[in-house]
């Protein structure tokens, strides 16, 4: 109840003022696990997708904002897993995959931070690991505007037209029975070019 109050109240910045519109909706299952990859080049990215997405996402959030006393409240409430900003967290790695289980829908943004030229930089494995543990389907999305409205410095979104994208889902494939350094590396370039490839074109 807590996230569709929180959804609702943003409802009109994101629909009116930041004139959010998407496409691709139907790569997103209505039902069961998955997880939502994007590009991050904005505070907003979160509430972007959010948003945008008809079933509710629990992001990865790094452990020092959600242990900010002033607003963790948030984070709980949110749903929000946190994770540790270097190294393998493998409490983070778990909790993500009990999530999915249940048959969420978690929310990563692969290169750990935003970018602050826009561009999309080299990812963790983070992402790629938790797909080979659970299973889940893990859907692209590309948000195109968030940056002009508030890049990394940014103090206020100036208003903007904002446009999310999903993409066809990818599976991580088992080639052993643990999912190998390499294969985690090959699945993260995987899934960063399936973002790339919802790119606008210059």
């Amino acid at each position: 109840m807590f996230y569709w109050f929180i959804k609702g109240i943003f409802f009109p910045f994101v629909h009116f003022y930041l004139r959010l519109t998407r496409e691709g909706l139907e790569h997103l299952p209505r039902r069961g696990p998955a997880i939502v990859v994007c590009n991050h080049a904005s505070y907003m990215d979160a509430l972007i997708l959010g948003s945008a997405a008809p079933r509710p996402i629990h992001f990865l959030v790094l452990r020092w904002m959600y242990d900010l006393m002033l607003i963790r409240w948030f984070y709980w409430g949110m749903g929000t897993v946190p994770v540790r900003a270097e190294g393998q967290d493998s409490r983070a790695i778990k909790q993500s995959v009990r999530l999915l289980s249940g048959g969420r829908v978690l929310g990563i943004f692969p290169e750990g931070t935003r970018s602050a030229d826009g561009r999309l930089s080299e990812p963790r494995h983070g992402a790629a690991m938790i797909a080979a543990l659970s299973g889940a389907p893990v859907v692209p999305a590309y948000i195109d505007g968030a940056r002009d409205s508030l890049p990394v410095g940014g103090v206020f979104p100036a208003p903007a037209r904002i446009h999310i994208r999903f993409g066809p889902p990818l599976r991580f494939v088992r080639r052993a029975r643990q999912a190998d350094r390499r294969a985690l590396e090959e699945f993260s370039r995987a899934m960063l070019d399936a973002i790339r490839r919802l790119e606008p074109a210059a």
